[in-house]
């Protein structure tokens, strides 16, 4: 029986040399049964040229988008044109750790065949070389599908490189999102019932520098309380009955230094998104000084007295 095809979908953009290095990773790979898509979203052929010499060594699909989708329309582009049993959608900063990093996704598949995803150990490698793995909630790791949400507070999957799924599994990338856009995705996988397989292995190594989303998001802080309010408005009103999920909202509403719905809808939130629990927390909020909300202990009292009257937001 021949082995399945992995689709490795790169959304490009710009940066060929990101791109080349992601793909000698694929070509070092034990595993050939390879197809690449790249759905290029840049402005000019840089990309296309710097990959011809691949092209006949490798399946290469390149696509040249004009306009320009943007992520993470891009990343759903790329996905659909996959003719694999399995993708992984690799970003073009990232690459193939290990030359067996695509045999261990699939032997994974093999042994617990009912899984629809996989994913491996969070390493991300800084522009000199040094490695930062993600240290995990291992309770979390073991009990995502019976607190899916709970990725909000701590995305233990990581990045979408980090991550091979079967072609079968029917979720799209939510594609109004930038920040939350891999957590609300994972949410959704869960929340379907998917299973999964964690590899506690370094397979994937995700590039950190400076013209990342990741980046642009944590210097515009409007985008994570936009997104993050939306999400809430997503997960529903009687997600908050978990305290750690409430608790979340309320920290990040006091670090933020939300105080009013005004507040929000100046970061871009439309009110009608804004659910009644929120705002039920900043009206709390606002009667202490933010001075005093950064006490930990007040703030855990009054976080504690805003859970307790909840019922008020229902």
């Amino acid at each position: 029986m021949s082995e399945p095809i992995v689709s490795i979908c790169i959304p490009a953009y710009k940066k060929p040399d990101f791109v080349i290095r992601a793909i000698k990773s694929i070509q070092n790979q034990s595993y050939k049964q390879v197809e690449i898509i790249i759905s290029d979203d840049s402005p000019n052929d840089d990309i296309k040229i710097a990959i011809q010499s691949y092209i006949s060594e490798l399946n290469i699909k390149y696509y040249h988008n004009n306009p320009a989708l943007k992520s993470p329309k891009n990343w759903n582009n790329a996905i659909s044109m996959a003719n694999g049993e399995f993708f992984i959608l690799l970003h073009q900063d990232d690459w193939l750790a290990s030359s067996d990093c695509l045999a261990i996704f699939i032997a994974a598949f093999k042994s617990q065949p009912n899984a629809q995803f996989a994913f491996c150990k969070n390493t991300a490698i800084q522009p000199n070389g040094k490695e930062l793995t993600l240290q995990y909630i291992k309770s979390l790791l073991t009990d995502m599908h019976n607190r899916p949400n709970h990725l909000v507070r701590a995305n233990v999957i990581g990045p979408p490189s980090n991550t091979m799924l079967r072609k079968t599994v029917d979720v799209k990338y939510d594609e109004d999102y930038i920040w939350l856009v891999d957590v609300d995705y994972y949410v959704s996988l869960l929340k379907k019932g998917y299973a999964y397989i964690y590899i506690d292995q370094h397979l994937v190594s995700i590039g950190l520098h400076e013209d990342q989303t990741t980046v642009f998001c944590r210097n515009n802080e409007d985008v994570i309380i936009k997104e993050n309010i939306w999400f809430a408005e997503k997960i529903g009103t009687e997600a908050f009955s978990d305290i750690l999920i409430y608790d979340y909202y309320w920290r990040l509403l006091r670090n933020y230094k939300i105080r009013s719905i005004n507040d929000l809808e100046q970061n871009g939130v439309n009110s009608s998104r804004i659910l009644p629990i929120i705002g039920n927390m900043l009206l709390l909020q606002k009667k202490a000084p933010l001075s005093l909300l950064k006490l930990g202990v007040v703030s855990k009292i009054l976080m504690t007295i805003s859970y307790l009257l909840r019922s008020k937001s229902k």
